[in-house]
């Protein structure tokens, strides 16, 4: 299999193309034979930046689309630029090596150049190549199959295309929470794996990352709880979503909250994109970003899934998770804002989820309603410290929004795709003519 790399990207100097067989430790380039002792050490010094994994070969590693891909930690793998070590690429891989443009140095490795679209993503330890992408969804048996719907509406957005900038770069983690018994669960798995176009896109998994019960002798009564003070049953999903999270981390570098009766908006997808890239120019180290309501549609990096994922099993019996991934994120108390380190948590102005249900498996009672498709979000939907402030953003979609003007944009009237009676005259009050300005 080739592995294609720029040049300059493993520092070997010169131009032209050449290939590096991993498992014999040689470099040739046009130019002749490149010294493994000298110039090839450097790969002892830096990641290794692939370009692009060739599509068409068939080995055991992914085909990759994004040009941003490490393999991570190689020069710890290979002890002298040969041999594949233990847990190395190894196996006869050969790395075809194409010309590469002079670009600026890499601040965490000065001596290694790289390329300015080159980015952290790395390759997993499975071989699969790290998406931007992932899309959490826990499921559990209803009576109606809210989970194919929900899972349809998505593969009427994911790229068909291999030149789709979003192709194979994103990933549906669907997990099963019930165990035996759920039939839509394993429909949609038959369904969708396999030969089914959209495959590449899809994980269907087992919960296996259990997680104990901090308060059994609460659970053996089935203590109801209420809105604020979680019963056993949400104490458990708030376990489920830890589930979730560990068997999500490291797929993808941004990881998002979704249920499996919560439908993405037509055009969702594109305004994930926008709302992503857009808060990475506002803050481009911003923490989470919330574009829906309850535990949907929040969006946080693949990094803090660990922290979250502990803060959550040692408040669970304290609040629902809805209730903590604010606190959380906003840094409400003392050791939240330690892990919030200082960074931005964001708001999207719009609604990009559509509920299928009447009931919230957080919440027994029925809902009143529910927001629908690119309804603005602001209070009493969200709380007023992860909502979209309109009075200080009222031209723009994300919040916060009192940023460097050379950055700065007006926002796009997603609103005008709301559909619904609560879009005839605006989805927040403060916008009674719901639109941007």
């Amino acid at each position: 299999m080739l592995l294609v790399i720029p040049l300059c990207l493993l520092h070997l100097g010169g131009e032209g193309v050449g290939v590096l067989d991993v498992n014999g430790g040689s470099v040739v380039s046009k130019n002749g034979p490149v010294d493994s002792g000298a110039d090839a050490a450097n790969l002892h010094d830096c990641q290794v930046h692939l370009q692009e994994v060739e599509r068409a070969a068939k080995s055991s590693l992914a085909s990759v689309k994004r040009s941003n891909v490490v393999v991570e930690e190689l020069s710890k793998k290979l002890s002298d630029c040969g041999g594949g070590g233990e847990g190395g690429v190894g196996g006869g891989v050969q790395i075809e090596v194409p010309p590469c443009p002079a670009c600026d140095a890499c601040p965490s490795c000065p001596t290694c150049p790289v390329c300015p679209s080159v980015a952290s993503s790395g390759l997993l330890a499975s071989g699969h190549a790290k998406k931007w992408l992932t899309v959490g969804i826990p499921t559990v048996p209803r009576e109606d199959n809210h989970l194919g719907t929900t899972l349809e509406s998505w593969i009427r957005q994911l790229p068909v295309h291999d030149k789709d900038p979003l192709y194979d770069d994103v990933i549906l983690v669907v997990m099963n929470m019930h165990g035996a018994g759920h039939d839509w669960f394993y429909k949609a798995k038959e369904k969708y794996s396999g030969s089914h176009p959209f495959s590449r896109y899809f994980r269907f998994t087992e919960e296996t990352h259990k997680s104990p019960d901090p308060v059994p002798h609460l659970t053996a009564t089935k203590d109801a709880g209420d809105a604020n003070h979680p019963g056993f049953r949400v104490r458990k999903q708030t376990r489920n979503i830890v589930s979730l999270m560990m068997e999500s981390e490291g797929l993808g570098d941004f990881f998002m909250f979704t249920e499996d009766d919560m439908q993405i908006c037509d055009h969702g997808l594109v305004a994930i994109q926008y709302m992503l890239n857009k808060a990475e120019l506002y803050a481009p180290d911003f923490m989470t970003i919330r574009a829906s309501y309850g535990m949907n549609g929040i969006f946080m990096r693949d990094e803090d899934i660990t922290d979250f994922s502990s803060y959550l099993l040692e408040h669970q019996a304290r609040r629902p998770p809805d209730h903590l991934v604010v606190e959380w994120f906003a840094g409400e108390k003392p050791q939240s804002a330690t892990l919030k380190r200082g960074r931005k948590h964001m708001a999207f102005r719009y609604n990009i989820l559509n509920h299928l249900g009447v009931v919230s498996t957080l919440r027994a009672e029925r809902s009143k309603t529910f927001p629908v498709c690119f309804e603005e979000l602001g209070e009493p939907t969200l709380f007023e410290v992860e909502a979209f402030n309109f009075k200080t953003c009222i031209e723009d979609d994300i919040w916060p929004c009192d940023v460097d003007p050379a950055v700065k944009t007006v926002g796009i009237p997603w609103g005008g795709m709301c559909k619904g009676p609560l879009c005839l005259n605006g989805g927040n009050p403060q916008n009674p003519k719901g639109r941007i300005g």
